[in-house]
């Protein structure tokens, strides 16, 4: 199981959501879907669009003086006031929490984006892929965070490749072996969470037949919970 070495606080939920984000493409695109840069790229072009404004103004104003340059530098202004407002609509209203966008070898496109509630270290994902003919389908997620991320911060791979796999089908057919369902997959996400102790048990009750469940719903199953024997008159 691939465990990151570094590893970040458990407490900050923003830490959290960006170390599971930038997981997302380094997985897609080692299953080779090709990422699409078209968002982040126009995302980038108009924040250094405003920068070269605010540069230029500073060196007319350097150079020329304030009087000689004061009505470019309105225009400049201006010009920056309309750039940052189409920056934050293309944040908010176009890229939606956006952190990927890509194509497989079949052509088929996956767009993932994400998000999370203030106070809730539960992650959301919204994955829309669209198939063959444009066919549209979208499958939300919502899983906590403690999934993939151990108590001391580190990021856990496996588990969270198997909630993308086992979530969105184009991802499972270029990762079958990420895929789990039903109860294996409630069983796979417990085990990663057990002590070493809690997966001897649980291998031992499953090499006698004994039902796990049954042991933690029985006292006189578990070694300190032997009933006693009444005595004899």
């Amino acid at each position: 199981m691939a465990v990151s070495t570094e590893k970040i606080s458990v407490y900050s939920i923003a830490d959290l959501k960006n170390t599971s984000d930038d997981a997302i493409p380094a997985y897609l695109n080692s299953l080779k879907f090709t990422q699409s840069h078209t968002l982040s790229d126009t995302r980038l072009a108009i924040g250094y669009s405003a920068f070269a404004i605010c540069a230029a103004t500073f060196y007319w104003d350097y150079k020329l003086g304030f009087e000689s340059t004061k009505h470019y530098t309105a225009i400049a202004v201006a010009l920056y006031a309309i750039l940052n407002g189409i920056l934050t609509y293309w944040i908010w209203g176009v890229e939606k929490g956006s952190v990927y966008v890509g194509t497989n070898k079949s052509g088929a496109r996956i767009e993932v984006s994400t998000k999370m509630e203030k106070y809730t270290p539960i992650y959301n994902l919204s994955v829309t892929t669209y198939g063959r003919g444009g066919k549209k389908e979208t499958v939300s997620i919502k899983k906590p965070f403690n999934l993939w991320f151990d108590k001391a911060g580190h990021f856990v791979a496996l588990p969270f490749q198997q909630m993308l796999a086992s979530g969105v089908k184009i991802v499972g057919e270029a990762d079958p072996t990420k895929v789990v369902e039903g109860k294996k997959k409630e069983k796979k996400v417990v085990e990663n969470n057990m002590s070493m102790d809690d997966k001897w048990a649980s291998l031992l009750a499953e090499s006698s037949g004994v039902d796990l469940d049954d042991m933690a719903a029985s006292p006189a199953a578990t070694p300190g919970g032997k009933k006693k024997r009444g005595k004899k008159a």
